[in-house]
């Protein structure tokens, strides 16, 4: 939705020509002849068409003006984006090979597509085995290589569980900087998550200035993992120079090591094995991986030119020059001046526009879509200088375009680009050296002015404070890298204190997003939701971040079957839809979680049981709540505190067909007092 222009003017022709024939009467008033044959009439229409056209024109918000609005909130319009990928690398030597960044990556028609971001050990060992678990390790090669998500350090992770990946050949190569990535089921919106933690840490950082900095964002908010390596008899040492972004496994993201020295198999003909130890600590959801890539590198769709001319500038304003090919990757190009006689310049920047330049401002403008970039005129920035040669490197990429399928780039192409970058590229430059196991993403076109003023719009009408109820709920759920699936807000509850009002707190009651029958959340997680909340509060409230307690709520239940229903299969269906009706993530009336401290109704329960197929009626039906005394059926509801909600409990469903029945002389009361 884009921001709401004001209308300045919204008078037409007729309007004014009613507003000045008002006036001929008091400003004129020998002027008796308004028809329109008369020459003062025509002159009166004309000024109203004049001054239509006019109030149209100042009406009109540039689009100039629409950027610097949406500049004012803190929105800039994008310019076409890179696509981004990682990509694994094959090493066929007998031996490590350092490939330098800027290696050019080609498709299966050895045409040049991406470029590798930074430089990379190509080790020769391959990955091998995948294995998890504690004392008895499960192999997960094959899910893996399948790409079919598997857990991480087990279904129950615990301290002492670890993954564990397993090499044809020792890892030894000294002083090398070795690298995997790893994909998580959730890779697609991973990216989003680590942006949200940096940002959330930078905002802390500039707001400590220096004093008690936030722990590093990497760092997962409960569990503490270690990676090592297998020493020899039965040791296991710390890797050195650990550089782990995936956050305890739960994040896709790049590990990097340097290169063990002693690795050892730990059996004769046995992998070589690395692992990822969990020190302390436990996992609310167990993290769910999809891939590890060993020799992993990130690339992205921008091909590098090398310096080359592009024209004289003849110090007229407004100047283009076309780099020659197209689309360029914006702010990547580097402009040179050189007059031929010594006087070289290398201050010239880039710029999208000229809207924020002075007139002695040394910007140029760039238009990827084109490659041409444009001089100034001397009001916005400067003019470029008569006389001087102009050279420019830049890069070539960016858009939609670069939004390869998996498994596109195939090979590092021995062309003239990458063997002048590494004369001994040897086994690499072959086909299927390079695996692209997902694929590419992050390209995009230049944003539109439209598309920008929906963006400022929602950043600001954004929630980032936490006032009301509903902003503390949403906050809550906005709460990076931390699984939270269900929150509720409730206003004058203090945790320690639940029978007294507590004017000025709130408690908020989070449920994370794991599949168990009641899922609870850790204290560790409670505290990190409380802490990005409380840098969002008032200063006049409190708010605590507390787990549900669980209800469980049994049905007790006599289910009449039509004469063809078969009595296993009603059963089966009738325990499902029970167990689905009172989920705390997927259950309740509206099938998004049971609604927290809803009463649970026993019509309600009647009328599901009533829907199963198969089923003529309900009978004898009452409700279990709670233990000991109060574990008895009940005819009535079950009332659940603001803090509360359900999960099955013990169900104890009789099935009776109609022919039974109809061989009794009567039926027993539906429901017996307790």
């Amino acid at each position: 939705m884009p921001l709401p222009k004001p209308t300045l003017d919204n008078r037409r022709y007729d309007q004014l020509v009613g507003e000045g024939r008002a006036l001929i009467p008091r400003s004129a008033p020998a002027w008796t002849d308004q028809n329109a044959s008369d020459p003062g009439i025509t002159l009166l229409e004309f000024g109203a068409w004049l001054s239509e056209q006019n109030i149209y024109r100042f009406d009109r918000v540039s689009d100039e003006a629409l950027r610097a609005f949406v500049r004012m909130v803190g929105v800039e319009p994008r310019m076409p984006t890179v696509a981004q990928a990682v990509v694994s690398i094959h090493n066929g030597n007998a031996a490590g090979l350092a490939l330098p960044p800027r290696m050019q990556l080609a498709d299966a028609a050895s045409l040049p597509r991406f470029e590798t971001a930074r430089a990379l050990f190509a080790s020769p060992c391959r990955l091998v085995s995948v294995t998890t678990g504690a004392s008895a390790l499960t192999d997960l090669s094959a899910a893996n290589t399948a790409l079919t998500p598997f857990d991480a350090f087990g279904a129950r992770p615990r301290p002492g569980h670890a993954l564990y990946l397993g090499f044809d050949q020792a890892l030894d190569a000294a002083g090398a900087t070795l690298a995997l990535h790893v994909w998580t089921d959730r890779w697609r919106t991973d990216p989003a998550t680590q942006a949200a933690l940096q940002a959330e840490h930078d905002a802390l950082a500039a707001h400590a200035k220096g004093h008690c900095q936030p722990p590093d964002w990497r760092l997962h908010y409960r569990v503490r993992t270690v990676w090592e390596f297998y020493a020899g008899a039965g040791h296991w040492l710390p890797l050195a120079d650990v550089e782990d972004e995936t956050r305890a496994l739960s994040l896709s993201g790049f590990v990097r090591f340097s290169a063990p020295v002693g690795h050892q198999p730990r059996a004769p003909g046995a992998p070589f094995y690395i692992r990822c130890r969990i020190v302390r600590g436990r996992f609310e959801c167990p993290p769910r991986l999809l891939h590890i890539a060993f020799n992993a590198v990130p690339c992205e769709h921008a091909l590098s030119v090398d310096e080359t001319p592009v024209g004289l500038a003849r110090g007229h304003a407004q100047a283009q020059f076309d780099l020659g090919q197209t689309p360029v990757v914006a702010g990547s190009v580097q402009l040179r001046l050189d007059n031929g006689a010594g006087d070289v310049q290398t201050d010239w920047h880039e710029v999208p526009d000229f809207e924020r330049a002075g007139p002695y401002d040394k910007v140029f403008a760039l238009e990827p879509e084109r490659g041409l970039i444009r001089s100034g005129d001397g009001l916005r920035a400067a003019i470029l200088p008569a006389r001087y040669q102009l050279f420019a490197a830049f890069r070539v990429g960016g858009g939609p375009e670069g939004n390869l399928e998996a498994s596109t780039l195939v090979a590092l192409p021995a062309n003239a680009h990458n063997t002048a970058l590494l004369p001994a590229l040897g086994a690499l430059g072959t086909p299927s050296a390079v695996a692209q196991d997902f694929a590419a993403a992050g390209g995009a076109g230049r944003e539109t002015l439209q598309a920008a003023q929906a963006r400022a719009f929602d950043l600001a009408s954004a929630v980032d404070k936490a006032v009301t109820l509903d902003d503390i709920e949403r906050l809550a759920l906005a709460t990076p890298g931390v699984p939270v699936a269900r929150v509720r807000a409730v206003a004058g509850l203090d945790p320690l204190l639940p029978c007294y009002p507590a004017p000025g707190v709130v408690t908020l009651i989070v449920i994370p997003p794991c599949p168990k029958p009641a899922p609870l959340p850790s204290r560790a997680l409670l505290d990190a939701v409380e802490r990005y909340l409380d840098a969002r509060r008032l200063v006049t409230s409190e708010i605590h971040a507390i787990a549900p307690r669980y209800r469980h709520v049994g049905v007790n239940a006599t289910l009449h079957l039509a004469c063809e229903a078969d009595p296993a299969v009603v059963l089966r269906t009738a325990m499902a839809r029970i167990k689905a009706f009172f989920d705390p993530l997927e259950g309740g009336p509206d099938g998004d979680g049971w609604p927290f401290g809803r009463t649970v109704y026993r019509t309600e329960v009647m009328a599901l049981l009533a829907d199963v197929p198969g089923v003529s009626r309900v009978t004898a039906l009452s409700l279990q709540s709670g233990s000991g005394a109060d574990n008895g059926g009940r005819c009535d509801n079950v009332e659940l505190c603001p803090h509360e909600l359900v999960t099955p409990g013990a169900q104890h469903l009789v099935i009776e067909s109609e022919i039974a029945r109809n061989l009794r002389r009567s039926d027993a009361h539906e429901c017996e007092s307790v």
